[in-house]
């Protein structure tokens, strides 16, 4: 017999595979958990519960399929758009927006089936939205209850002059010695404030000899609105070229000689018809992109600098004219997303590319264009994620997740899988939805295809990637997930598909805050609502959760086994602040025990061990139950710690930080894991484990 003390003083590997349980020779296996269960990992090591998911809203009809998409225009004014068959609603702040006392509603030609495969970009309060099957369109926000949506038209934003120029000659030459009859034709452009130039005017055309002495040929045309300057043309041999500017309506041509490197722009909409629709957009250098059409899977365009919605060219080309590539490889892999990081990185199918003009330094013009292939993994339809400077892309086949980076030593975007160490979660599945939650624990939010929730934990620098599980009830489905800010957090917004008293629904719910400093305060139930108030014992407005049983938590005591009937539940003591919501059991159960090599016993794998003690170091935690085995609330396989000190017996318990003993029942096995789980509606923060181990032979 021999007696130890263990010590786990992180969880930074989150939960490991299966496979892995021989492992003990990984790094990550010192770090890791067996099961992680309704708990995330933060990025200094230790782990907690997560918190509950407030109720927000049912969608417009539960029995379709909807979306989120976040539009966030700056830190303060933020919204989350409901996506539905042939509609738009708008939610700011967890509430619905309305127009009068009806929810404010866009409607849309985008049916349930077509809302997967919707690729967005925004740049300030316009949202543009592509899909392979409908013109490109652009969401425009003017205030929280008033939005346009029309279809893109790819042309110049300000009009040319309208009509034709009118050209006189008050510098007629004819009848002079040496006149030569020439036909002289001109072409205006109306410039905008913002620089962009317009399509070129008709030609308007005058008779008349510049060459002789006093010859002027005076061109004129009709103000357009928004315009700063305009630009006149002259052609020669076929082709128009610069001979001036000016901010008047009027140009006096003293046989300029046409400057024909500086040409006026022609008109191109690329997306015109059924077949030419793109399937991603993004924003490069100043540039929208589009990229992947049913007829041109490997091509990209980009529009012209700093003009959206212009993909107008020049001939010969100008650096700010908008470009068109193709990939060239031996297999023709569908583009399926792009994305702004040190160049474009464009991941199709069946491959990953970078595009720069030359370098990472150069811009991408109509003469500067670089393919640089980056791997032949590709990649899946969902769209990449950022995280700091590392792309995040699910890969084409399994589940996989891998990131990718530039490393200078090997000049090129390099990567590792992800979920290498948590195969088990991804087996069989695919992601359908993520999103990416910064502040305050850089987490990963994840949807996959069979409506599982999982999240990573990721801080590349730190070397921390730590998947765990989430769960919601046995009968929630989640379907989708976006990320916005609120209240200086990043805030993941679902949706959840429940059954309720026998029927479908479809709920958006958001992920409560952690941040709090009284217990009264901590949000830890399912599909919640909160009262604040007189003290009650009735709650109304639970309709959405007819049927179910519920837990509240109510001036930060437990009340179980709620049942809400005709929409409200009763408690048998007034409270003023209650949270109220479906249960939600979080758990972490360690590893088999490793110690290493102990002397002379060698390896403690395989060995019988039991528990007789174990300390945790906790932060802000009320409410833990730990044992060697599984098992539930009341059926006497865990030991709950009884964590009242110093608080009177009306008064509710507070959270605790520091170190807490607690003597599980004992049991002999060969494993030495524990399982700490969390039953009820408060905060559980565990920062390591140390077990008092007593070793058999």
């Amino acid at each position: 017999m021999a007696d130890f003390r263990a010590y786990q003083p992180s969880f930074t590997a989150g939960e490991l595979s299966p496979a892995l349980g021989a492992r003990v020779d990984l790094t990550k296996y010192q770090s890791g958990l067996r099961t992680a269960l309704n708990v995330f990992v933060h990025p200094h090591g230790g782990v907690s519960n997560r918190a509950g998911l407030q109720f927000v809203h049912e969608i417009k009809n539960s029995a379709l399929r909807a979306r989120l998409i976040r539009f966030q225009f700056n830190t303060e004014q933020t919204y989350i758009l409901e996506f539905g068959d042939r509609y738009i609603r708008i939610f700011r702040d967890g509430g619905l927006v309305l127009s009068g006392a009806a929810p404010y509603e866009i409607a849309t030609a985008y049916t349930a089936d077509d809302l997967q495969d919707l690729v967005f970009v925004q740049e300030a309060d316009v949202l543009y939205l592509c899909h392979v099957n409908h013109p490109v369109r652009k969401l425009g926000r003017l205030a929280d209850d008033n939005w346009t949506l029309v279809t893109v038209l790819f042309k110049p934003l300000i009009n040319p002059p309208a009509g034709t120029p009118t050209v006189s000659k008050p510098g007629d030459t004819a009848g002079k010695p040496g006149y030569v009859a020439t036909t002289y034709r001109y072409r205006v452009s109306a410039v905008a404030d913002s620089g962009e130039e317009s399509l070129p005017s008709n030609a308007g055309a005058v008779v008349n000899d510049l060459a002789i002495q006093g010859g002027i040929n005076r061109v004129t045309w009709a103000a357009v609105s928004g315009a700063a300057r305009y630009i006149v043309y002259r052609d020669d041999n076929g082709i128009f070229g610069y001979v001036g500017g000016t901010t008047g309506l009027s140009f006096d041509d003293e046989n300029i000689t046409p400057d024909l490197s500086d040409t006026p722009q022609s008109g191109r909409n690329p997306f015109d018809a059924a077949g030419n629709y793109p399937r991603c957009v993004t924003f490069i250098e100043q540039r929208l992109a589009f990229a992947s059409t049913q007829n041109d899977p490997q091509a990209v365009w980009l529009s012209q600098s700093a003009n959206y919605e212009n993909f107008g060219v020049s001939s010969p080309a100008k650096a700010s004219d908008a470009v068109t590539f193709r990939i060239r490889a031996r297999q023709v892999n569908e583009i399926r997303s792009m994305i702004s990081v040190r160049g474009l990185l464009l991941l199709t199918s069946g491959s990953e590319w970078i595009v720069t003009g030359g370098s990472a330094a150069d811009a991408i013009s109509p003469s500067a264009i670089k393919l640089d292939n980056q791997g032949y993994r590709g990649a899946a339809k969902v769209q990449p994620i950022v995280v700091g400077n590392t792309v995040l892309f699910a890969q084409r086949l399994g589940g996989v997740v891998r990131d990718f980076s530039y490393d200078y030593t090997q000049d090129s975007y390099v990567g590792k899988d992800l979920t290498i160490l948590a195969r088990h979660l991804f087996k069989g599945r695919e992601i359908s939805a993520w999103d990416y939650a910064q502040a305050p624990d850089s987490v990963v939010w994840v949807v996959l295809d069979d409506g599982a929730l999982v999240s990573l934990t990721y801080m590349k620098e730190q070397d921390v990637w730590a998947w765990t599980r989430h769960e919601s009830g046995a009968d929630a489905v989640f379907e989708d997930v976006t990320v916005i800010e609120e209240n200086g957090e990043d805030v993941p917004y679902f949706i959840v598909r429940r059954t309720i008293n026998g029927q479908q629904k479809r709920y958006i719910e958001r992920l409560h805050s952690r941040a709090f400093e009284d217990v009264q305060d901590a949000f830890f139930v399912d599909c919640g609502l909160t009262y604040s108030g007189l003290p009650a014992t009735t709650l109304n407005g639970l309709g959405y959760l007819e049927g179910q049983t519920l837990v509240a938590l109510a001036d930060g005591n437990v009340v179980r086994n709620l049942t809400v009937t005709g929409g409200s539940v009763r408690l048998q003591n007034a409270a003023s602040k209650i949270h109220i919501g479906l249960p939600v059991t979080a758990a972490i159960q360690t590893l088999d025990l490793d110690v290493g090599q102990v002397q002379g016993l060698g390896t403690v794998q395989g060995r019988s061990k039991s528990v007789s003690e174990v300390t945790f170091r906790v932060e802000n935690t009320r409410g833990i139950f730990t044992g060697p085995q599984d098992g539930a609330r009341e059926d006497g396989t865990l030991v709950e710690y009884k964590q009242r000190r110093n608080e009177n017996w009306n008064e509710a318990i507070s959270l605790y930080t520091g170190d807490l003993t607690i003597t599980p029942y004992w049991d002999w096995n060969t494993s030495g894991a524990m399982w700490v789980k969390q039953f009820d509606p408060l905060p559980m923060t565990i920062l390591s484990i140390m077990p008092d181990v007593t070793l058999g032979r």
